[in-house]
């Protein structure tokens, strides 16, 4: 499915075609030929937390940051 808007109006329709095909969409309002346009996509993550597991430090990091901080004073 591939969705065309009219440079001319605005007007936007979604046609069903094979990827290889280019075929010639007419806008049904004015007339004019329509081009193919980028869709809308939506985007869901699911998971127990996309930012918190990959940006989460490990508890041995911060043990040794602070033991090393602690020897130097």
């Amino acid at each position: 499915m591939y969705r065309y808007v009219c440079d001319e109006c605005g007007y936007e329709t979604t046609v069903m075609h094979g990827i290889n095909e280019t075929p010639e969409i007419v806008c049904e309002e004015c007339g004019a030929k329509m081009r193919k346009a980028i869709g809308k996509v939506g985007i869901i993550f699911k998971g127990s937390g996309f930012y918190i597991t990959d940006s989460k430090r490990s508890e041995k990091k911060k043990e040794t940051t602070v033991s090393s901080s602690e020897k130097e004073n």
